[in-house]
């Protein structure tokens, strides 16, 4: 069902045109090599040797330097500018309009770009990650910051090579999220800080303090790892189509289509909330992916929307659905049968609350649903400061440190629990804005089923969440790329993006929470 009007047909793309044909014949096998660039990555992070580091990094660069001659080959070009001179016309649908789109986008932003400048970047990529991996073993950022120095250079190069209307952070933003921009980020940022702050302090001035013995101890990876399968299992995620494995920072990798959608998790065994929700996270991710219309297999539609729209599916089923009282009334049984001994003299609500505990901390992905957002913002910050060279990179463990006292009252002993904590600056910059984003629109598509399913709250409690990714799968994951992020939360929710939902929504959750009145 959908709430504000019947959800458009995934239409196949136009059989009897030969242009559309034509364009498929030669996109298809670029996004097949896409594919294996993203399953070398996959197996970079998961199971390469530290050895292999030494020549993966060129075998990356000359998989890229491959990609880039099939992106920017002229025949592509033609078959582009012929097709967006009738691809309006009724005779051809909405996917074959996005498809000439998006290969438009990508054919206009690998011309812009050097070969020699593509192969450096993916080899730069590839070293930067393993001198991060080494650099958090050793607990020394030095090691990594010649690499991130390097990232920086080649990100504001980019940026140029792309354009910019005002500054080059709207270029990188842009890669991740389309139409996005740093004016429209703090516009919509600006209140979710204060709103988060202004609970944060209410919260601590309340002198309630949250019991989390329950979900500290000790707990055995195996039975982890148990427990989070059947988790997935439980709420859609097809192991047919689909892995989960371990690394060092938690990811989901798709290939191009629906049928192979890959997971990792790091597990830790005295904190089980650390790999639960990651794994929950990830399948929210896992479920997205698998759930887009197989017509859309090996096209750049095949992947989901935008970044923000992406998080807002993981934090929806991390947060709106897996910290909830309903969830693990639907849940709870099977969690006592995976660690009895934990949880045999612990009742649900303890759980619960223990899993929504409010507290500053020093791990961005350990964060509560109020001060998450904050640790985001920091990166936020330090990354337009990087990009606009305001700040030294050596100087970034102090920084950091800086603002975490600002922001959140504390800062980190050692590098691995602050500046090095994240792996995305061996990529890049730009991705860290739309971890809000997604909790901004995952509150507002919570706020759409709800007002769906007026018993919500009664279907999550008896264990049912099939009817939620249900209406996802409707609404949302079956479009792939076809509709721009503003296009696709309106027709799914009536509005396009609001912070106003997420703010209601940590406002009445906390303050019943933690028995908080009207200030």
């Amino acid at each position: 069902m959908t709430t504000q009007s019947q959800a458009r047909e995934v239409r196949d793309f136009t059989a009897n045109d030969a242009r559309i044909q034509s364009l498929l014949e030669h996109v298809r096998p670029l996004m097949d090599l896409t594919a294996l660039s993203a399953l070398a990555v996959w197996d970079q992070s998961t199971a390469m040797p530290r050895g292999a580091g030494v020549v993966h990094m060129h075998q990356a660069a000359t998989l890229q330097s491959i990609l880039h001659d099939r992106q920017t080959d002229p025949r592509l070009g033609a078959i582009l500018d012929e097709l967006e001179t009738v691809i309006a016309s009724d005779a051809f649908n909405d996917s074959d309009r996005a498809l000439v789109r998006e290969t438009r986008l990508s054919y206009d932003r690998a011309c812009k770009l050097p070969r020699p400048f593509v192969e450096e970047t993916s080899r730069v990529r590839s070293a930067s990650f393993n001198a991060w991996i080494e650099a958090r073993e050793k607990n020394d950022f030095k090691i990594f910051a010649p690499w991130l120095q390097r990232t920086i250079a080649l990100q504001r190069e980019l940026a140029d090579y792309y354009g910019y209307a005002e500054t080059r952070y709207d270029a990188l933003l842009d890669t991740y999220e389309p139409g996005l921009t740093t004016s429209r980020v703090e516009q919509l940022f600006a209140p979710v800080r204060t709103a988060s702050t202004a609970l944060l302090r209410r919260i601590q001035d309340s002198g309630r303090v949250v019991d989390t013995s329950s979900v500290t101890g000790t707990f055995a990876i195996a039975q982890q790892e148990e427990l989070c399968n059947r988790i997935l299992r439980t709420i859609g995620y097809d192991f047919n189509r689909g892995y989960l494995s371990r690394s060092e920072h938690p990811f989901t990798i798709s290939f191009g289509s629906p049928y192979d959608v890959r997971l990792t998790t790091r597990y830790e065994e005295q904190y089980l909330p650390m790999t639960l929700m990651a794994v929950i996270h990830e399948g929210g991710h896992g479920l997205y992916e698998q759930g887009i219309a197989e017509t859309l297999s090996r096209t750049p539609l095949a992947g989901g929307v935008s970044l923000g729209i992406h998080e807002s599916q993981s934090r929806l089923w991390e947060n709106l659905l897996a910290r909830s009282h309903a969830f693990w009334q639907g849940h709870y049984s099977g969690l006592r049968e995976t660690f009895p001994t934990q949880f045999e003299h612990v009742d649900l609500d303890t759980y619960v609350r223990a899993l929504n505990q409010v507290q500053p901390s020093l791990i961005r992905v350990k964060a509560d649903e109020i001060t998450y957002n904050l640790h985001i913002m920091i990166r936020f910050e330090i990354e337009k400061e990087l990009i606009n060279g305001n700040v030294a990179v050596e100087s970034l463990p102090e920084l950091w440190n800086a603002r975490y006292r600002e922001y959140l009252g504390i800062s980190a002993s050692n590098e691995v629990d602050g500046v090095l904590q994240d792996m995305h600056w061996t990529n890049g910059f730009g991705y860290f804005p739309t971890y809000t984003l997604g909790n901004l629109y995952a509150a507002q598509i919570t706020h759409t089923l709800r007002r769906s399913f007026p018993d919500f709250d009664a279907r999550l409690s008896s264990g049912d969440t099939s009817f939620v990714l249900n209406w996802l799968r409707e609404n949302i994951h079956q479009y792939g790329g076809i509709y721009r992020p503003d296009d696709l939360i309106k027709q799914a929710t009536g509005e396009v993006l609001n912070s106003q939902y997420f703010i209601s929504y940590i406002t009445e959750k906390f303050g019943k929470l933690y028995g908080l009145t009207e200030a």
